[in-house]
C-alpha cells in the first residue's frame, strides 16, 4: 500500500511535530550534563596551568637560592684562602692560594651571571604566576555563574518535557491503534522522522520532493499527494509526505 488516505492524517502530521519539538527539547536537556562537564574540564586545565605557573616560579627561586649560598661559599673561599696567604712562607704554595683565589673569584663572578639570569626570568615567571591566578579567579566566578545557569535550564527543559510528553501521550491516544503502530515503526527505523512535508521546487513549479530525504517525487507520488485526507510513502526514504496545502487548506 503506497497511501494511506484517513480522517486522521492532520492528527498524525500535528503528532509528528509534537514528537520532534519533544526530540529537541531532550536533545537540549541532554547536552547540559555534557555542557557542564566541558565547563568543568577547562577551568581544571586552567588551575593546572595555574600550578604548572606557580611551580616554575618556585623552581627559579630555589635555583636563584642555591646559586646565593654557593656565591656565599665562594666568597668565604676567597676570604679564608686571603687570610692563609699572609701565613704561608713557601712561594709555590703562596702561587697556588693565587691560583684558588682566582678560580674562587671566576666561579663567583659565573654564579653572579646565573643570578641575574635568574632574576629576569623570576620577574617574567611572576607576572606569569599572578596573570593565572587572576584568570583562574575571574574563570571560577564565570564558571559558578554558567553551570547556575545550565541547571536552571535544565529544570526548564525538563518540566517542560514532561508537560509536552503528557500531551504527546493524550494525543497519540485518539489515533487509530493501527495507524499508531505503522507510524510509531516508521518513526523508529527513520530516526525519529515518520511524517515529512512535501516541498515543491520555486523554480520548478509543479516539481516536488520529499522533505525527508529531499528526493524528487515521480508523478504518481505527485499526484497522490495532492488527494484530500492522504499520506502517500516516499519511494526513497518510505515515511510519510503530506503537502500543506492540500492536507491544512
Amino acid at each position: 500500500m503506497e497511501i494511506i488516505h484517513t480522517v486522521e492524517a492532520k492528527a498524525l502530521v500535528e503528532l509528528q511535530k509534537r514528537d520532534t519539538a519533544i526530540d529537541a527539547l531532550a536533545a537540549r536537556t541532554a547536552a547540559i550534563p555534557a555542557a557542564i562537564a566541558a565547563l568543568n574540564a577547562a577551568f581544571a586545565r586552567k588551575k593546572a596551568s595555574m600550578s604548572a605557573a606557580r611551580e616554575a616560579l618556585q623552581t627559579l627561586q630555589v635555583k636563584k637560592k642555591d646559586s646565593e649560598l654557593k656565591i656565599a661559599e665562594a666568597e668565604e673561599g676567597i676570604r679564608k684562602h686571603q687570610r692563609e696567604l699572609n701565613l704561608v712562607k713557601d712561594n709555590n704554595a703562596f702561587k697556588a692560594l693565587l691560583s684558588e683565589i682566582e678560580n674562587d673569584k671566576k666561579g663567583k663572578d659565573e654564579l653572579e651571571t646565573v643570578v641575574l639570569f635568574l632574576l629576569e626570568e623570576i620577574d617574567k615567571a611572576s607576572v606569569q604566576d599572578k596573570a593565572t591566578q587572576a584568570e583562574v579567579k575571574q574563570m571560577e566566578a564565570g564558571l559558578k555563574s554558567e553551570i547556575a545557569a545550565l541547571e536552571v535550564s535544565s529544570k526548564e527543559f525538563s518540566s517542560k518535557l514532561e508537560s509536552a510528553r503528557a500531551e504527546r501521550a493524550a494525543a497519540a491516544s485518539a489515533i487509530t491503534p493501527d495507524l499508531l503502530e505503522k507510524y510509531e515503526n516508521i518513526r523508529t527505523n527513520r530516526g525519529g522522522l515518520a511524517v515529512a512535508p512535501a516541498h515543491e521546487d520555486p523554480a520548478t513549479p509543479g516539481k516536488f520532493s520529499c522533505g525527508g530525504c529531499h528526493m524528487s517525487l515521480t508523478p504518481q507520488k505527485t499526484l497522490d499527494i495532492k488527494k484530500t485526507d492522504t499520506l502517500t510513502f516516499c519511494q526513497d526514504c518510505r515515511c510519510l509526505m503530506y503537502l500543506e496545502k492540500t492536507l491544512f487548506s
